[in-house]
């Protein structure tokens, strides 16, 4: 069989083991993550407020006009979104693995695709729909088109870069990265006398694409215009009132948790390849290696961060790593451990590595904190007057967008969340008799890196001296600890008010 269908075969399973595995138990809430609304609505709506690039919103609209799903009703349109979010993952996973295959052979390419199809933070992420695997995706296209390029400089290949660059710049705009380094790379690889042409092939197919994906953007450049800006604003200065001291080790962490420690031996031996071979026009070497650890020390200059925007570095990382180990496979008296080494690191990253390990998160996602506080609430305080963090999400009639799709309280939820009450003297003079917390609402209290942004601080001072009230040395009459799909296991806890 020729290599190149076996590579597209190969290809073809991940794909499909990839969707399969992506869209378990997708179906939670569409108002536990607190973007999803917005996306839906925008759905709904073909209202665009062009806060992220197009890619991820033009697909679902199109899911869910061309599979007839009920556009009215925000559950079913959230888990079209998240369908097309797993529908990229799995893409990326297959391109990547074709990718690591044509560059490195057979035993890299194999191991790229088993490693990116069981990691966890691509598993968890393919479940939101959310942006970050759209970009994963456009970066895995245009990586794989400029391969293809190198090995065969013509207007075809260039186009095919120009198409991955502006899938990747649609998918979020830290993309940007693609258009620009092909740029330099469409010259590099060509022959001198066809760099114009080839240039001009890649920025029409580059162009054409863009606008295709973008157009409701290209056709309300001042409703986009807006919305950039105040995008760059959160990234420059933080969110909800609260930022961080830069540069920050933020995602030398999320490396560690989201990149197993079994494949870093094996990035080393990339890294050290590529150096041996650093004079013999291996550009794209470069850009596999060296894009992640660009991009990672770009995200330490942002006060605004979260684990997912780590998602593309971890994607290269572990292509990296497979082509590592690829290139040790080949040395004298390797060719029977690396893969045993391989199938360790496999294993571990599948049920071998507590809390960071693929197995884990898919128990995660089997089970719903939120639902069982409600239960927990009917049986034994179905009288109680509750206050409540912005994202514990009891239900309130304050909130009618999300109360038709909310299970049935007996307890009565006031409306104004604890941030704003201020102290327990209020919580006091509202008949409150029991508070649910949330640790992603007071954990940002108790993160010695974090502050408020300026004007805030009497209000941070105030909200944090009243969870402290709350909950210095007093045990809670109900806990669930934070896990690992914080939407779904946020660290919820009630606790009754201390005495006066």
């Amino acid at each position: 069989m020729r290599t190149s269908l076996q590579i597209w075969l190969f290809a073809a399973f991940l794909f499909a083991a990839g969707l399969g595995l992506f869209t378990r138990s997708n179906a939670f809430p569409f108002y536990y993550h607190p973007d999803e609304p917005v996306k839906v609505k925008q759905i709904q709506t073909a209202h665009w407020n062009f806060n992220h690039p197009m890619l991820m919103l033009t697909t679902a609209r199109l899911a869910v006009n061309g599979i007839g799903a009920e556009a009215a009703n925000p559950q079913r349109v959230v888990e079209v979104g998240r369908w097309v979010s797993a529908g990229f993952a799995a893409a990326a996973v297959a391109l990547l693995a074709a990718l690591a295959w044509k560059i490195g052979g057979r035993f890299a390419g194999i191991s790229a695709g088993l490693l990116l199809l069981t990691n966890h933070q691509l598993f968890e992420l393919a479940h939101y729909f959310k942006e970050d695997t759209a970009l994963l995706f456009g970066t895995s296209a245009w990586l794989l088109a400029l391969a293809l390029y190198a090995k065969r400089p013509d207007w075809t290949t260039a186009a095919g870069v120009g198409v991955g660059a502006a899938l990747a710049l649609s998918g979020k705009y830290v993309g940007i990265f693609a258009p620009l380094l092909s740029l330099l790379l469409i010259p590099h690889y060509a022959q001198p006398g066809r760099r114009g042409a080839l240039l001009g092939g890649f920025l029409a197919a580059l162009a054409a694409v863009f606008a295709l994906v973008n157009l409701p953007l290209l056709l309300q450049m001042g409703t986009f215009e807006s919305s950039f800006h105040r995008e760059v604003g959160l990234v420059l200065h933080g969110q909800r009132g609260m930022t961080r001291s830069v540069p920050h080790t933020v995602y030398l962490t999320a490396f560690r948790d989201n990149v197993p420690f079994g494949l870093w031996p094996f990035l080393g031996i990339a890294l050290a390849h590529f150096w041996t071979r650093r004079g013999n026009r291996n550009a794209l070497g470069a850009v596999l290696l060296f894009l992640p650890l660009a991009y990672m020390a770009l995200l330490s200059f942002a006060p605004k961060t979260h684990d997912r925007y780590f998602l593309p570095a971890t994607g290269l990382f572990v292509c990296a790593a497979a082509l590592g180990a690829g290139q040790l496979a080949l040395r004298p008296g390797w060719h029977k451990a690396v893969p045993a080494l391989m199938a360790c690191a496999l294993a571990l990253q599948i049920a071998g590595i507590p809390k960071h390990d693929l197995w884990s998160y898919y128990r995660a996602f089997q089970t719903d904190d939120r639902a069982e506080l409600t239960a927990w609430l009917n049986t034994n305080q179905p009288a109680a007057v509750i206050a409540q963090d912005q994202r514990t999400l009891l239900p309130t009639s304050q909130e009618k967008r999300f109360l038709p799709y909310q299970p049935v309280l007996s307890a009565r939820v006031i409306g104004e969340p604890l941030d704003k009450l201020a102290d327990l003297a209020a919580l006091r003079a509202c008949g409150v008799t029991l508070v649910a917390l949330c640790q992603g609402d007071f954990g940002g209290y108790e993160v010695k890196s974090l502050r408020p942004q300026s004007g805030g601080e009497e209000a941070w001072r105030k909200t944090g001296a009243l969870y402290r009230a709350l909950r210095e040395n007093r045990k809670p009459l109900w806990e669930r600890p934070r896990g690992r799909v914080a939407y779904l296991h946020p660290g919820l806890m009630v606790y009754d008010l201390p005495p006066e």
